[in-house]
């Protein structure tokens, strides 16, 4: 069963303005991410307007199943990125949703 592990990432604001975590987030951090262990898909969205809004972008990691993500978290590589994002992020006003099973709702043809 796919799991997901979906991030509402807040940035340190006494460190970094949005477009500054921005581009830490891509330049710096997505390749450690990229590196985990059992990952099978990592993308990121920017809100549109992101002064209407409490977070600065959001990231999704999938995996085969919880297993799988626990063991990639849970590696040297894991740690190092949840070391690398407490380095850029407020990880108190950061949310980390963890999601099972996909529903597809509807699929344009």
């Amino acid at each position: 069963m796919t799991c997901k592990m979906v991030i509402l990432a807040v940035r340190d604001d006494e460190e970094f303005t949005h477009d500054e975590c921005i581009d830490y987030m891509h330049e710096e951090h997505a390749p450690l991410v990229n590196d985990l262990p059992n990952l099978q898909r990592y993308t990121s969205s920017l809100p549109a307007n992101p002064e209407y809004v409490d977070y600065d972008y959001i990231a999704q990691l999938r995996f085969e199943g919880p297993e799988e993500m626990d063991e990639a978290f849970s590696s040297e590589q894991g740690q190092t990125v949840q070391d690398d994002a407490a380095s850029f992020l407020d990880m108190e006003a950061s949310e980390m949703i963890s999601t099972v099973g996909e529903t597809v709702h509807f699929e344009a043809e």
